[in-house]
């Protein structure tokens, strides 16, 4: 057998040249964190204008720009559940230049669901921040006469497939939330999918769908008139401006489930940047105008808005929905 011999000066040689290809790497990486932000900052939002996403992306562009030194312009491009948009900020340069706020659904449940939905792994996307986070309240009709979660939870298995829930479609998050609960507590209730939120809350106030999860933006005026009935809300604990309102997971211990906005970079992106985006972004959050604007549409505080705290509870929420669309046979479509 012929035996190949390596020179020591061949090994010193090839490890000099990855030495110098390391420290050049290095360098790159460093420079370009020195010099950003170098123009203007594109934070691709992928939603139509005027939504709660669209909203928040604009009032934290407004307030970050001054911060950075440098302007931040909105990009609308909605489209496939809004995994267009995040593919095309994760093939944009990685110089922190191009950022897109994401909702949770985005990066763990459209990629699943949609056909022709983007495939690009939100682990290639580098996590800059959480912004804002909401459970959801789930409301019945005062004609099903429950007055809290017990109450409910009771008729349900009194009557297994007789209560009627509403959605604004499969996979939705109404759907995904009365799923996760109906598994834990082992109910079994009539789905009722919608062609959207509005369509399925308007038949939910008429009577005509007994419960639904919705925002709590969105249910309160109708909580506060006696419209519908406030079962409980979906976070871990009470809301703080609705006290009374009990956590379902006072009745469902663990339970626990929220929406999100979050903002990430393209993969790549160096991590002196990814920081120092993460730095001014936190900063803006605690302006007193950007929490009013935050709570008018209906997101509240992060605790954590370190970048490995985002990662871990992307990871999290990706496999407890990986786990529930596979137990519930959900197809792409």
């Amino acid at each position: 057998m012929e035996k190949t011999f390596i020179s020591r000066r061949s090994l010193l040689g090839a490890a000099a040249t990855a030495t110098a290809a390391s420290a050049l790497s290095l360098w790159s990486a460093t420079a370009t964190a020195a010099e950003f932000p170098g123009k203007t900052i594109t934070l691709i939002t992928p939603t139509v204008p005027g939504g709660a996403m669209d909203a928040v992306a604009r009032l934290i562009a407004q307030r970050l720009g001054p911060r950075l030194g440098q302007s931040v312009v909105i990009d609308n491009r909605p489209g496939v559940g809004g995994t267009l948009g995040v593919a095309q900020a994760a093939k944009a340069p990685a110089d922190g230049h191009t950022l897109v706020i994401a909702a949770d659904s985005y990066l763990t449940v459209s990629p699943r669901l949609l056909k022709g939905g983007a495939t690009q792994s939100f682990k290639d996307l580098v996590p800059i921040i959480e912004l804002g986070a909401s459970p959801m309240v789930l409301v019945a009709h005062p004609s099903l006469k429950v007055a809290n979660m017990a109450e409910y939870v009771t008729k349900a298995r009194v009557q297994p497939g007789k209560l009627a829930y509403a959605s604004a479609g499969l996979g939705s998050p109404h759907h995904l939330n009365m799923a996760l609960l109906e598994q834990q507590l082992g109910l079994k209730q009539n789905h009722v999918p919608y062609k959207g939120g509005p369509q399925a809350f308007n038949d939910v106030l008429a009577g005509h769908s007994d419960l639904m999860f919705i925002a709590m933006s969105t249910a309160e005026p109708h909580i506060k008139s006696g419209a519908l009935v406030a079962l409980g809300v979906s976070g871990a604990k009470r809301l703080p401006d609705f006290p009374s309102i009990p956590a379902i997971s006072e009745t469902a211990p663990g339970y626990e489930s929220e929406f999100w906005f979050a903002i990430f970079a393209p993969p790549g992106t160096p991590p002196a940047v990814a920081q120092r985006l993460n730095r001014d972004i936190a900063a803006v959050l605690t302006e007193p105008d950007v929490v009013k604007g935050m709570k008018a549409v209906g997101m509240g505080t992060v605790p954590d808005t370190s970048a490995a705290a985002l990662a871990l509870k992307l990871r999290r929420d990706d496999e407890k929905m990986a786990k529930l669309i596979q137990s519930l046979g959900l197809k792409p479509e």
